[in-house]
């Protein structure tokens, strides 16, 4: 049934998306296109090979990331354990919804890698506290490493308040920032196969079988050229979303923040450098 459903979504989206009267022709690389049809507060269109903007709006000014965040979550925990080790479930790393995408339990053992699927599929928040635990002792230890991190990185509009994103006063990142952080994600080809990967069979280090993860990056089936993504919302972030296109010898990082529409807003953002999702 699950399957069935995500089915529809996706058939609904493709179809959305190629009949938007905005995606009619664009010539050459139109930035009033985007201009005129862009929803987001924040955007970034980055050439990843010539290393420079395309196309930028408030691009250094700070908005809450919502669930991009599990980008460095992924980061640090990488580099921490190399995905190596296990992960025992604790009361502290649950509850923070009411309705998790992934029903933990105490005590419940995971492979390091497995909560890493968890963290970037179907984004899981507990698997974002657990991986944080786990990696340095304590939550807000792994969230200094975040900061740090960011640091290094040459991230001047971000803070880290927690590892999973949810809004917080101070949680924030520009779309400079996270284009940064996503170059240094995709530096690590355990982590690109990761987020690349539509779906994954969670189970305990026992063996149990747990839940059918299913990625919440749509575009991986929508958009020839998809390579990675992770999206995120929150009431007070909106849509947000970062991911890497490569098509016609092109490589673009796109990043996305405070949109009504974040798959809406890629195409738009996209159209002009790359066409519609299918070449």
């Amino acid at each position: 049934m699950k399957n069935k459903s995500n089915f529809k979504l996706k058939f609904f989206l493709f179809f959305q998306l190629l009949t938007m009267p905005v995606l009619m022709p664009v010539r050459g690389e139109d930035i009033s296109f985007i201009n005129k049809n862009l929803q987001a507060r924040a955007a970034l269109v980055w050439d990843a090979d010539q290393k420079k903007d395309l196309f930028s709006r408030d691009a250094d000014s700070p908005y809450y990331p919502a669930s991009t965040t599990k980008v460095m979550t992924a980061l640090i925990a990488y580099e921490k354990t190399k995905l190596e080790g296990t992960v025992s479930i604790q009361p502290s790393d649950l509850g923070l919804t009411e309705y998790p995408v992934v029903r933990f339990f105490p005590g419940e053992k995971y492979s390091v890698k497995s909560l890493v699927y968890a963290l970037l599929l179907p984004s899981s928040n507990e698997a974002a506290m657990a991986l944080a635990r786990q990696s340095c002792g304590t939550v807000m230890s792994f969230v200094d490493e975040m900061n740090k991190k960011a640091k290094s990185l040459g991230c001047n509009h971000t803070h880290f308040q927690n590892p999973h994103g949810i809004s917080y006063p101070g949680h924030m990142t520009s779309a400079n920032d996270l284009r940064k952080i996503f170059e240094a994600f995709l530096a690590v080809p355990d982590l690109v196969k990761i987020i690349s990967s539509p779906s994954y069979e969670l189970a305990t280090l026992d063996g149990k079988p747990v839940q059918y993860l299913m990625n919440t990056n749509k575009l991986l089936d929508l958009y020839q050229g998809m390579t990675a993504g992770k999206t995120g919302w929150t009431p007070e972030s909106r849509n947000t979303f970062v991911g890497m296109f490569q098509r016609q010898g092109k490589k673009l990082i796109i990043v996305i923040l405070d949109s009504p529409n974040k798959w809406l807003d890629a195409l738009i953002l996209l159209h002009p450098f790359m066409g519609g999702p299918i070449q």
